[in-house]
């Protein structure tokens, strides 16, 4: 019995140096657990310009400034119809022939549609490069959200969408491009509408 306890209390000893598993390494403990940062831009509604196209087609362009609209309502902000922006550019159009929606400042925006926020978009590639069997289908875009009382941006991302299809023939490769295409335009859009923190409408 006196060796028994004699080896029971060594034991209990060496199981006292044993670190428990939240002193492990590598191991995260709760307090230091960082939780996801809940962002407000502070702003309700945003009015989305012209894809400007710096490299791409106006069919990709179309696509994503159409796409822009429907995921920013989904993410919780006011729906600015693109016919409301048109008209507002078309009046600045008649004063100044040189006006695109890039070149427009947010206050002018703001203080004509009374939006909190303008995103502009310069599509920086929309390419297919046909090789011998496969052809990668490379979409990628800047997004800058601005603010219309200071026109500081509260908000940026470049997303970049690729994807590929494969074929015997030009022809195969073409035809397998054209339907994938416009997945990919919206496959960028998506990644950048992620990274956006979430409107009022959703919080």
């Amino acid at each position: 019995m006196l060796i028994l306890g004699i080896i029971l209390l060594q034991g209990c000893s060496y199981m006292a140096k044993i670190p428990g598993i939240k002193e492990l390494p590598f191991v995260t403990k709760p307090e230091d657990e960082s939780q996801a940062e809940d962002k407000d831009l502070g702003v309700k509604t945003i009015a989305v310009m012209p894809v400007e196209i710096k490299t791409g087609s106006r069919d990709a362009a179309r696509i994503i400034r159409e796409s822009l609209i429907e995921e920013l309502y989904f993410k919780g902000y006011g729906k600015i119809p693109v016919e409301m922006v048109d008209a507002a550019l078309a009046d600045l159009r008649k004063r100044d022939s040189g006006v695109t929606g890039g070149t427009v400042p947010p206050q002018v925006i703001g203080s004509m549609l009374g939006v909190e926020a303008v995103l502009y978009t310069t599509l920086l590639e929309a390419s297919t490069t046909y090789k011998y069997v496969y052809a990668p289908v490379v979409v990628s875009a800047d997004f800058q959200l601005r603010r219309v009382t200071t026109g500081d941006v509260v908000w940026r991302y470049v997303s970049e969408a690729k994807e590929h299809d494969y074929g015997v023939t030009k022809n195969s490769l073409e035809l397998g491009t054209t339907k994938i295409f416009e997945d990919v335009v919206h496959e960028a859009v998506k990644k950048a509408m992620t990274n956006l923190p979430d409107g009022p409408g959703i919080r």
